[in-house]
């Protein structure tokens, strides 16, 4: 097998070993064409484009689904396939029970992900940081993983920027304290090996180097009232700031500023998002890819990942993962087809949400947004409620599931509340399925069961 040892670059700990086993099996399982079955979310698409240019590098063809969840039935039609290895991308974790059902038919499983196992199985075969007693809820992503089996397969380190990606997708980025973990070595050899650059600036999308009305239109995270998808907005608020919309005959971008000029378009920015909790986000550590051209938005991996969840999100994971792996011609001007829904979808949701209150508990019902959306406003909303320590918001989903996105306020943070565990045992009592990180986590439970779940989630929040 082609490990290589640049590898060593990075300080892993006791997760080296468990890697290199996991790497040797990978390589001598590599029986094509493999099936490759990733999450929908950044960093699930971000880690899939680890994979697809690791097995490109290899020349290794592959069948690719982007899904929103591993359930019975989509196991059950894996089982029908033919192919002999499958590996699974920031899922699997918590499902390894039923993945076991698919290793028993003579084929080989993988997981590449960061979310706490739920058991173990010896016919599946998982790398997770949790092995190594690590914490992937904040030290690696899913797309981080990816990223070690890649570098440790083929010494390479161009495709470090993309992990970044996944892991800001998964909000592993801290407040003042930036990445930590194996997420900070990555990062520190991305910026050793001239990929990034990190600076501390305004948190638009595209980043310094994108032109700035198009900047302010495509924020949407936190939504700006009136600028967000407006172009005309977006247009207005640069000409009242007096900032020129063009230099010469090109479009201005943030990077063009003078300090004056942004300490006034902060301020300004800071009225209109609502409140100081929701404009905290608007500042703070910018990371610049920089292999990519300016004035391209992929060129902030901030903004990369907004790109990447809009695809998973409109139902353009595919594209989203391609974009990822290194396809630029069609395939970006695709997946800005998509953030454009996106942004329209997710503005219109917003200003018509409303939010039942019972407790300590902010319920979203369903009806409202589609279930791949729910996670997204869940999310957003987090970051400002007052009167809740949890988030929940409901989607239906596939025939009799209801879907659930739950999320952590900063309240709920500060009690110490594990939604990993608490959405294992609800949904458990409930006759579903549930999981995830401690601040963020989901679940699927048969509809006529929403009441169970309540009183199921209430009892353990109050135990």
């Amino acid at each position: 097998m082609p490990l290589k040892e640049e590898g060593a670059k990075l300080n892993l700990g006791p997760l080296k070993d468990i890697l290199r086993s996991f790497a040797h099996d990978f390589y001598s399982s590599l029986n094509p064409p493999i099936r490759l079955i990733s999450h929908l979310d950044a960093d699930g698409l971000s880690s899939a484009g680890v994979l697809i240019s690791l097995l490109r590098k290899l020349n290794i063809s592959f069948h690719l689904s982007i899904v929103k969840y591993l359930n019975e039935p989509l196991i059950k039609s894996l089982r029908q396939e033919s192919y002999a290895t499958y590996i699974f991308s920031d899922l699997g974790s918590g499902d390894i029970e039923l993945l076991s059902t698919l290793s028993s038919s003579r084929k080989r499983i993988f997981i590449v992900d960061h979310h706490k196992p739920s058991s173990l199985d010896n016919e599946v075969n998982v790398l997770n940081p949790f092995l190594a007693g690590l914490n992937g809820d904040i030290e690696i992503s899913g797309a981080g993983m990816s990223f070690l089996l890649y570098y440790e397969m083929l010494g390479d380190p161009s495709m470090a920027p993309i992990s970044l990606v996944g892991a800001l997708g998964d909000l592993q980025e801290k407040e003042g304290n930036g990445f930590m973990g194996i997420n900070k070595e990555i990062l520190n050899l991305a910026i050793r090996e001239g990929y990034v650059e990190v600076r501390p600036d305004l948190k638009l999308f595209g980043g310094p180097n994108y032109p700035l009305v198009s900047s302010l239109e495509r924020t949407v995270d936190p939504l700006i009232e009136g600028i967000s998808d407006s172009s005309s907005g977006a247009l207005t608020l640069v000409e009242k700031l007096g900032i020129p919309i063009k230099i010469g005959d090109r479009w201005t971008t943030l990077s063009d500023l003078t300090e004056e000029q942004k300490r006034d378009l902060a301020n300004e920015l800071v009225k209109r998002v609502g409140s100081l909790e929701k404009a905290k986000y608007l500042i703070g550590n910018v990371y610049i890819y920089l292999k990519e051209p300016k004035g391209s938005p992929l060129r902030d991996l901030s903004s990369f990942a907004t790109l990447l969840n809009a695809c998973g999100r409109m139902g353009g994971g595919n594209v989203g993962a391609l974009l990822a792996s290194g396809l630029r011609e069609g395939t970006l001007a695709r997946a800005m087809e998509f953030l454009q829904l996106y942004r329209r979808t997710l503005s219109e949701v917003l200003r018509r949400v409303k939010v039942r209150i019972s407790g300590r508990v902010a319920f979203i019902d369903e009806g409202q947004a589609r279930d791949t959306m729910i996670g997204t406003i869940a999310s957003i909303l987090s970051k400002s409620f007052k009167n809740a320590d949890v988030i929940i918001g409901y989607a239906n989903s596939d025939e009799g599931i209801i879907k659930i996105s739950a999320r952590l306020t900063k309240s709920g943070s500060d009690r110490l509340i594990d939604l990993d565990e608490l959405l294992r045992m609800a949904s458990k009592e409930a006759g579903g399925v549930g999981g995830g990180h401690k601040m963020a986590a989901g679940a699927q439970i048969p509809r006529e069961r929403k009441e169970i779940f309540e009183k199921a989630l209430f009892s353990y929040l109050e135990g």
